[in-house]
């Protein structure tokens, strides 16, 4: 049994998603393939792997991913292997998986949102804390509760970058809780960010591509305050403004990715080269996880 399961990419809200405001989600074309393997030697995995290993009560196996987007990338690699290993032993609903595979990364870093888990499980584009789409589920943690719902819309051509420098979502969650914890500045970025994403939505239902670059420039420019950008990510973002409608860091930041809505993709991907960074030509898929025999 193979498990097929989707990187994803944070389109707009990424942060402000952990105080409970809205963000926009989607899979991407780029799927891992994950085999568990009976292993007679202990085996050393990350503490995402070894947390859900255990709580399967599964022990000398070998967890096999097939990839190209490296670890810390920002495109919900730890949620992803959470979720394939999961499915690989037991049936779930989407509603299950999510919740399952979130409690899990939650107590193992400790902090975060189910955003990355709730998009994998369910595919296609995934509104967090909004009041468009069709209902999917809630989960609750903390005091704090988010709603997911599926966006139908048609597929969005996307180049997603790897920066060459991996982000630890921990450490750059911890870094934006200071600022937010501090004063009311950080609140109001976080505010203005879900009003940034309740436009967004409302861009990508309606398939208005130039308008979705517009917001994820101003998106970027809010994230960048709390000092989660990178030198190498403000290189690629200055190129994918240029050459495309918009660009943005996804995920936590600190390094990992971004994305880019292209406009001349030939120019955009000739530039990109000059960089020397991993370049994702892909797009948004309505396709969740799931598995198959082979």
């Amino acid at each position: 049994m193979v498990v097929y399961s989707p990187h994803k990419v944070i389109i707009f809200g990424e942060h402000a998603v952990v105080y409970g405001y809205p963000a926009l989600s989607a899979t991407v074309d780029l799927f891992a393939k994950i085999y568990l393997i009976p292993s007679r030697s202990g085996l050393q995995y990350t503490p995402f792997v070894q947390r859900t290993l255990a709580y399967l009560g599964l022990s000398n196996i070998y967890v096999k991913v097939e990839t190209n987007v490296p670890s810390g990338s920002g495109l919900g690699t730890s949620s992803m292997i959470i979720a394939g290993i999961l499915m690989s032993e037991r049936n779930y609903t989407k509603e299950q998986l999510a919740k399952e595979a979130f409690s899990i990364e939650y107590e193992t870093q400790g902090l975060g949102s189910p955003i990355d888990t709730s998009t994998i499980s369910a595919g296609g584009f995934v509104l967090t804390n909004g009041n468009e789409g069709i209902p999917l589920w809630k989960i609750e943690k903390n005091g704090i509760t988010w709603n997911f719902s599926s966006i139908p819309t048609r597929n969005m051509e996307l180049v997603v970058v790897y920066s060459g420098s991996k982000g630890s979502t921990r450490e750059q969650v911890a870094k934006v809780r200071k600022f937010y914890e501090r004063g009311s500045f950080a609140k109001d970025i976080m505010k203005r960010i879900g009003g940034i994403t309740q436009e967004g939505v409302k861009a990508v239902t309606n398939g208005d591509i130039a308008k979705v670059g517009e917001l994820m420039n101003e998106n970027h420019s809010e994230l960048k305050v709390f000092g989660i950008s990178t030198d190498q990510i403000e290189k690629i973002v200055s190129i994918g403004r240029e050459y495309g409608y918009g660009a943005k860091l996804t995920g936590a930041g600190g390094g990992g990715a971004v994305i880019i809505v292209p406009r001349d993709k030939e120019k955009l991907l000739k530039k990109l080269k000059e960089l020397n960074v991993m370049v994702f030509d892909t797009s948004t898929t309505s396709a969740g996880i799931f598995k198959r025999s082979e």
